[in-house]
């Protein structure tokens, strides 16, 4: 374990973590050895333990335009989670994004760029003194309801015992001082800085964290003698010290509501100091009773109504009602892991998707594959909940075809610009199982590499179907969602044909790289999303396992022609791409996610796609045929695709035969002749027997007539 990568731990723990820790999480002697000297990191005594706490120099620029900054630009209010400044149409004057050009080079050149927003959150708390109040020195002194504060309940000081943040109140509940951050004046106080009400369980941690390094920093006679050797790796227990007027930095919450990513994929090492919840599974639903929260026992079943975004209620003997979250006259939570776009890197997070309704009332997700009328919307799931996390408040913008929307938070709603129609939006979890949970368990002592767990790859995928190397298809039902909406955009130019299996492909390694190819384009295209849609490619059966393992290769999938470019090319129409089939057989194509970006007209000497404009370094993404309507598509990296979903099908056999219940025998049509005004098609057979079958094999365009010398069979 690097550095880095300790500090994300720490953060994520609320700032601090027990030294005797270090070695149980996989941190390595030099890591352990270099702390004392290390600019990130406080060693501080507490309560007889050592531990670490998370420090940075970057702070929080308090202006709205400086150069040569090297603190980053960023709104409180959005750090701590509600920016009011940016509701509805108003924009906020300070920043609100972490990934910009300024911010992420701060980030970079101190090593944070890892963190989520949360974990930037609680590193700057504990080292930025211009986010939170001091304590009030003079409210810890004298008697009185006030101390000696002459502000009294105007003070914009914290009015909190100075002593039991330290750790050190022997008075408990006789203390005249107060011992609660609910309480009127700490609360409201912390609320004019912009504190919202579900950090305050957080703040005992936090100013114990602040006051540990104030005394660590200065070199009080309660502040650690250094040891003058890194103590070995195995010794197994606590390092016990002499020391006086430390505090505890055990966390002390009021409520829990999240569930421990450590615990839930294997052990926690803060144990019962562990503020989290301790629960096997990623989430956890608990109905109220009195004054506490007791699970309820179908907990899968109704997390997996839940994940069912066309439901308002679970089905199980326990009826809870998901708008309202209410059993009968009981309130009712869901306790879940935190979300998977804040923590990438860990296993059995919780990935939300994001729905809106349609004008059959039909839930479709958020850059899905388009369904009928609709079209591809420019923003998916893992944009919107990235935005969620940012901003719960905020309003987002996007395109879908022609027409631009609005979706707001606040309201979970989408609004059509141009014609003013809103629809319902919903944010539901994917579901996981409890064979999926034990599946991503086993492999959390693999690499933390975000390709070697489940939250990589989109939480529909089959489990059980994701090899470490290669592919693996899944054979998806008639029933299926995605079946149903290939199944429309390939009839769109292809009915008469009959498709035999849609299959979608599973390969974890193209996933990733696809996913890191887009977030790349997003970079470079200031922020937005580059344009993706789903597209045809027609191939030979010999060439399928190869596109399905390396991906689209030109030099052997793409020989039929180079007319716009020599790339792997993709169209719009699967009628297009059929000509490309083999004609033998069941022909195979490809429906793919392809990153098309911006885009230009092709031509035949392109290799490459050509710059933006003359001398530019900058290139477009893709060619197509015709810039204003495009249909055709050619890409040159195929980083580009990902080859979604494998389609078989063949060219509409049909089977005719007469009613009598006599065995039938197959007539070999020898020669045929079609009449123009009578749309006949007469078939001289080789022989001619009472009971016939005739067997005919094309795509039909017209009514069709076959006739033999017994009856004639009407095709439309």
């Amino acid at each position: 374990m690097d550095q880095q990568y300790l500090l994300k731990v720490i953060c994520y723990h609320q700032g601090v973590l027990d030294y005797a820790d270090l070695a149980d999480i996989g941190c390595g002697e030099d890591v352990i050895c270099a702390l004392d000297e290390n600019e990130v990191f406080s060693v501080a005594l507490c309560n007889g333990n050592k531990s670490v706490i998370a420090k940075t120099k970057v702070r929080r620029c308090k202006a709205q335009q400086c150069d040569g900054c090297n603190d980053l630009h960023l709104c409180k209010f959005y750090l701590f989670g509600d920016c009011k400044n940016s509701r509805g149409r108003r924009t906020c004057r300070f920043g609100h994004d972490l990934n910009s050009e300024h911010n992420s080079r701060v980030l970079r050149e101190h090593k944070l760029e890892t963190l989520s927003r949360q974990e930037i959150r609680q590193l700057l708390l504990q080292n930025d003194n211009s986010l939170l109040p001091p304590v009030c020195s003079s409210y810890n002194k004298g008697a009185g309801l006030y101390g000696n504060c002459p502000d009294q309940e105007g003070c914009r000081r914290l009015h909190v015992c100075d002593r039991y943040i330290r750790g050190t109140c022997s008075s408990g509940a006789d203390c005249n001082r107060c011992h609660d951050f609910f309480e009127p004046h700490p609360q409201r106080t912390l609320q004019q800085r912009g504190v919202p009400n579900d950090l305050m369980t957080s703040m005992l941690s936090t100013y114990r964290n602040i006051q540990a390094m104030k005394n660590e920093g200065a070199g009080s006679a309660a502040s650690i003698n250094r040891p003058q050797s890194c103590p070995p790796r195995n010794t197994g227990r606590r390092l016990q010290e002499q020391t006086a007027g430390l505090c505890s930095l055990g966390n002390n919450v009021s409520e829990q509501n999240e569930i421990c990513l450590f615990f839930v994929k294997g052990d926690c090492k803060q144990g019962e100091k562990c503020w989290r919840v301790h629960f096997k599974m990623p989430y956890k639903w608990e109905v109220k009773d009195g004054q506490t929260w007791s699970a309820l026992p179908e907990n899968e079943v109704i997390e997996r109504d839940f994940c069912d975004p066309s439901k308002i209620h679970s089905e199980g003997s326990d009826c809870v009602h998901f708008d309202s979250m209410s059993l009968g006259f009981s309130e009712v939570r869901r306790l879940s892991t935190v979300s998977s776009v804040t923590e990438p890197t860990f296993v059995l997070t919780t990935e939300w998707a994001w729905f809106w309704e349609d004008e059959y009332g039909k839930w479709v997700q958020y850059a899905s594959i388009v369904s009928g009328k609709h079209r591809l919307s420019s923003i998916t799931s893992e944009d919107l909940e990235k935005r969620y996390q940012e901003d719960q408040s905020a309003v987002v913008k996007f395109t879908a075809g022609q027409q631009s929307y609005e979706l707001s938070f606040r309201d979970m709603t989408q609004y059509n610009e141009r014609y003013g129609t809103i629809r319902m939006v919903r944010r539901r979890p994917v579901f996981v199982s409890t064979v999926d949970a034990q599946a991503a368990r086993s492999r959390r002592n693999g690499p933390r590499n975000p390709s070697q767990n489940f939250r990589a790859v989109p939480g529909f995928w089959d489990k059980s179907a994701i090899p470490d190397i290669g592919y693996r298809t899944v054979t998806l039902l008639s029933s299926d969602r995605d079946y149903q909406k290939v199944q429309e955009l390939f009839n769109k130019t292809m009915r008469g044909f009959k498709i035999t299996s849609i299959e979608r492909v599973q390969n974890r390694d193209l996933w990733v790289v696809f996913q890191w190819k887009r977030d790349l384009m997003k970079k470079n295209n200031g922020g937005k999303n580059s344009k993706e849609l789903h597209l045809f490619h027609g191939t030979d059966p010999k060439h399928v396992d190869a596109i399905c393992r390396d991906n689209f290769d030109w030099r052997l999938c793409g020989t039929n022609g180079t007319v716009y470019g020599e790339g792997s090319y993709f169209a719009r129409d699967a009628k297009y791409s059929h000509s490309y089939t083999s004609d033998s057989g069941v022909r195979s194509m490809f429906a793919c996610r392809v990153l098309v970006g911006d885009y230009t007209r092709g031509n035949s000497d392109l290799c490459r796609p050509p710059p933006k404009g003359e001398g530019s370094p900058t290139l477009y993404d893709s060619c197509v045929d015709n810039v204003l309507n495009p249909s055709i598509y050619v890409v040159f990296e195929k980083h580009q695709v990902y080859p979604e979903f494998l389609i078989k099908y063949d060219d509409g056999v049909m089977h005719w035969t007469s009613s009598a219940p006599a065995p039938t025998k197959t007539v070999s049509i020898q020669s045929t002749s079609l009449t123009p005004k009578s749309n006949q098609i007469q078939a001289t057979a080789a022989a001619t027997p009472s009971k016939t079958c005739f067997l005919y094999s094309g795509l039909l365009t017209q009514p069709i007539h076959f006739v033999n010398e017994t009856s004639l069979i009407s095709v439309f």
